[in-house]
């Protein structure tokens, strides 16, 4: 299968379900759901796709039958949150085409850096400041010692 075609019948279902999340928007939030999201305003549209990403994250790690439900779900959330701020999957499409063919790596370094923040020390349970590891943003580091720790 071509890239063309792939993409062609991949997209049919998105075009679709945003022209009928366009079409709701404005229908009664007592018979639509998708109505009555958007009359809940945005912090109840990235609530609801938060809460369908957590369940995806869930089905994965426990459910592997639940995995397409689920994502079928976050994408039809992420659609909402798309609608409401005036995007479409079209514009997704065009990102991920200006991404092609560059490294994650260049393309997250490339974004404008968020401002360094001060180091602070970790503390244990104990509330005794701990070794500090060096920040790499990936995890918080561990306390050693304290209530929960081994001693060792």
């Amino acid at each position: 299968m071509t890239a063309g075609a792939f993409t062609g019948r991949l997209m049919d279902p998105f075009d679709r379900l945003e022209a009928v999340i366009r079409s709701r928007r404005s229908a009664d939030p007592s018979s639509s759901y998708v109505a009555s999201l958007f009359a809940r305003g945005r912090g109840t549209v990235v609530q609801k796709l938060g809460e369908e990403a957590v369940e995806l994250v869930i089905a994965a790690t426990s459910d592997p039958a639940g995995i397409v439900p689920e994502a079928a779900d976050l994408v039809f959330h992420l659609a909402v949150l798309l609608a409401d701020a005036g995007l479409s999957f079209a514009d997704v499409a065009a990102e991920l085409e200006r991404r092609e063919g560059v490294s994650g790596h260049e393309e997250k370094a490339s974004r404008t850096p968020a401002p360094a923040q001060p180091a602070q020390p970790a503390l244990s349970l104990s509330g005794l400041a701990a070794d500090s590891a060096p920040d790499s943003g990936d995890a918080l580091p561990l306390p050693r010692g304290g209530p929960l720790g081994s001693g060792d």
